[in-house]
């Protein structure tokens, strides 16, 4: 037997992997294949397989290109709640981009043309309304990643949809409207959404729309008034605020339901925080206003008076305290905020004379060594507890005096001690420096 070179070795396993590869293409074939590669499908599970084929089915009943007269409007609207209820199941918590929006996304044309051509003519039956209606939602969920940014195209398929779900409530037809239609495709979408709100709002104004009207802006602000209570709900409060802002509505936050007195806390702090922003001073006083309103809501009437001094509005302190006129513990934490701001008012009850003190700042001193008394802090303090160089012998200054060397009193030593001490120990009423006489020579 003649011997292989490494050339004939190479040719030999050349034609043996082609040889391989054709028979998988005969066997592709007989199975019913093309023999073809198939890219991105031969990577998929058998249930993204199965899901992409029944959304491209259902997908192909909606559309019915081929016009059959079998396939009816209802059989079309149950095809597209297929495809809503995949995609209400892959919205609600979006943590990656879900795959029915991945396998719809080369339909999304074929949907938007299919969306307009139904015309007046062919919604005079409710069937198709309600079809033109929920394919409206889907595009309007399918545009929050397929859509233009600039175009704003989920926005004006949510408009339009809901625009053919009124004339279904004007037919009589309200049982085929989902109560929940805007909330139910997640916290994502309702975000998105608000994004597109506010940039249309903008728009709107800039064309010339009045902002203290609500007549220009009536379908946004409808929009507004579902996705403000979800954001709520959802422990979303900053976004919530943050749209009211964009569409300068924050007072519509004090009719909201959904403020209680579990959520209250985040977003009053996100008022006060968010109003150092403010460039406008309409804009600032409505934010402490709104703030404040919050507050006396929920009975929180110390920090209700903490926002109305910021603001200055010192008319609301006689409000305040005749809300809590049973709460004795909560007038003298007002009254102490009062004093703590300096302003001068006083209680008109003859009864409330200690609280009128309290306003005077006449039990201070008392006040603060009760304190120190309950934090076992009255002991007097020197200068060496502050100091304490007996724990950095080798570093800086000491201020030792058995440092071996002759004792010399130095007067920036003596007058920094001075300093110390009398900031330690203020509002004690004693202190171990100034008791003595060589103290006070010395400085």
């Amino acid at each position: 037997m003649p011997p292989i070179n490494d050339e004939n070795a190479a040719t030999v396993t050349a034609e043996t992997d082609k040889k391989s590869q054709e028979d998988k293409k005969k066997k592709k074939k007989a199975v019913g294949g093309d023999g073809k590669d198939e890219g991105p499908e031969a990577t998929m599970s058998e249930e993204d397989l199965e899901l992409k084929e029944r959304l491209e089915t259902c997908v192909s009943t909606v559309s019915n290109d081929s016009n059959e007269e079998a396939v009816t409007a209802p059989i079309r609207l149950k095809a597209l709640d297929v495809i809503v209820t995949e995609l209400r199941g892959a919205t609600s918590s979006m943590t990656s981009v879900p795959k029915p929006l991945k396998f719809l996304r080369p339909h999304y044309d074929k949907l938007k043309n299919l969306h307009s051509s139904i015309d007046s003519d062919a919604v005079k039956d409710n069937d198709m309304l309600v079809l033109r209606a929920r394919l409206a939602d889907v595009l309007a969920v399918l545009a929050m990643t397929m859509g233009k940014h600039e175009d704003r195209e989920s926005l004006k398929f949510k408009l339009s949809g809901k625009k053919d779900y009124d004339t279904l409530k004007e037919r009589g037809e309200t049982s085929r409207i989902d109560e929940d239609n805007l909330a139910s495709w997640g916290h994502e979408f309702a975000r998105s959404l608000a994004g597109e709100i506010g940039q249309e709002y903008n728009a709107r104004v800039l064309d010339g729309a009045d902002p203290d009207d609500d007549t220009p802006f009536a379908d946004l602000l409808d929009m507004v008034d579902v996705i403000v209570p979800f954001h709520v709900t959802h422990n979303a409060e900053a976004e919530a605020v943050d749209l009211l802002i964009e569409v300068q509505r924050l007072k519509k936050l004090l009719d909201q339901d959904a403020i209680d007195e579990n959520n209250y806390a985040r977003i009053c702090l996100y008022l006060v925080k968010t109003a150092d922003f403010m460039s406008d001073p309409d804009d600032l006083s409505e934010m402490l206003e709104t703030a404040y309103e919050l507050f006396r809501k929920q009975k929180q009437y110390y920090d209700a008076l903490r926002v109305a001094l910021r603001v200055g509005n010192e008319e609301a302190i006689s409000g305040l305290f005749s809300d809590c006129a049973d709460d004795m513990i909560m007038k003298k934490q007002m009254c102490l905020l009062l004093a703590r701001h300096r302003v001068n008012y006083e209680v008109e009850d003859d009864d409330d004379e200690e609280l009128n003190e309290l306003i005077g700042n006449a039990h201070l001193s008392e006040q603060f060594l009760k304190v120190a008394q309950d934090l076992d802090v009255m002991d007097a303090k020197t200068p060496e507890d502050i100091y304490k160089s007996h724990l950095a012998e080798t570093g800086g200054f000491s201020r030792r005096r058995d440092t071996g060397g002759p004792q010399v009193d130095s007067a920036r030593a003596n007058l920094a001690s001075t300093f110390v001490n009398a900031f330690v120990n203020t509002g004690f009423g004693q202190d171990k420096v100034s008791s003595g006489y060589r103290c006070i020579f010395a400085i």
